[in-house]
């Protein structure tokens, strides 16, 4: 900025401060969904050897590492509970020798943990730390230079969408070895933080690209930058830092988070999109990464880098030098 300000001779605020400009994302308990318990006795009472790995399970969850599960772990158990408790279900409608009274306590928990599911999974999610750690405001934006942390990240998130999409209809047919590489993922998101570096990136680039634009037509508003046929030092020196700084440093800077960013955006729309977020989160998306929020940091920099080549544009076409294609 301060380069464009001395050329065009238009003071430009080059301070930048976004940390408080980026919503804070929900605490815990604003994130986590309350699901219903399974009565007392119910699981204790049904003869679940009939049912082949629900007793590891049960005994796994009844365990002192069990009952501290972090949100993933639980959501792993739940998932891999569920299947099982699906499976044995299946089995028992096509075993007559069972007596009615397995099959109606098997159908109450079954019940139960279908109504669950999504609410399980969400937690698993939206409550985890790894995950909350995408929208925190602690980190520095992305470099121009090195990796951004994206193409792990990518990977990462995308295991969670398929987690998402599964339904009660749906979760006999997860492949559960995919659960056992699930910490794989929630380390990868911890570790890269890209959610959060993107936030802290949109938010300089739109601050930066708003008081540019500003300063040049503030500029071009008072007096030409140019006048035709003339060959000035100025316009020299504009094409000069255009070449040298905007079509060489920043635009592929912008270009990069632009490309990285739309597909976390896209991903983590999808996420929200296969679930009924807490009002918490919806609102802490929709003044974000929301595409169709106005004012969400997403539209204000998409709004902000239409608004930036417009200027660009105004001032080039003046002193003759939009680029020919």
């Amino acid at each position: 900025m301060s380069r464009v300000s001395n050329t065009i001779e238009q003071d430009i605020d080059t301070k930048l401060e976004t940390n408080e400009e980026i919503p804070l994302f929900p605490r815990k308990r604003e994130r986590i969904k309350q699901t219903e318990e399974i009565r007392q006795g119910l699981i204790e009472v049904l003869d679940l050897k009939y049912c082949a790995g629900m007793l590891h399970l049960i005994a796994q969850r009844n365990s002192n590492l069990g009952r501290v599960m972090q949100p993933s772990q639980k959501m792993a158990y739940e998932i891999r509970f569920f299947s099982h408790l699906e499976s044995c279900k299946d089995k028992l409608e096509q075993d007559s020798s069972q007596p009615q009274q397995l099959r109606k306590q098997l159908d109450a928990i079954y019940q139960i943990k279908a109504r669950n599911l999504k609410s399980e999974i969400w937690n698993g999610i939206y409550g985890a730390d790894e995950f909350a750690a995408n929208f925190s405001r602690s980190e520095d934006a992305i470099t121009t230079e090195g990796e951004s942390g994206f193409g792990a990240t990518k990977s990462a998130i995308n295991a969670l969408t398929q987690l998402a999409a599964i339904s009660p209809e749906s979760a006999g047919q997860f492949d559960l070895i995919k659960l056992s590489k699930l910490e794989d993922s929630y380390k990868v998101l911890h570790a890269n933080r890209y959610g959060s570096r993107l936030l802290k990136s949109l938010l300089l680039l739109s601050e930066t690209m708003e008081r540019t634009s500003t300063a040049i037509h503030a500029r071009l508003d008072k007096r030409p930058f140019c006048f035709p046929g003339h060959q000035t030092q100025k316009r020299d020196i504009l094409h000069n830092v255009f070449i040298k700084y905007y079509s060489q440093r920043f635009q592929p800077y912008l270009s990069r988070v632009h490309r990285e960013g739309d597909q976390w955006r896209d991903f983590t729309e999808t996420l929200i999109g296969q679930f009924k977020p807490t009002s918490a989160v919806l609102a802490h998306y929709e003044k974000t990464l929301s595409s169709t929020s106005e004012s969400s940091l997403w539209n204000r920099y998409i709004k902000a880098r239409d608004a930036h080549t417009k200027a660009w544009q105004r001032i080039l076409r003046q002193c003759n030098l939009m680029p020919q294609r």
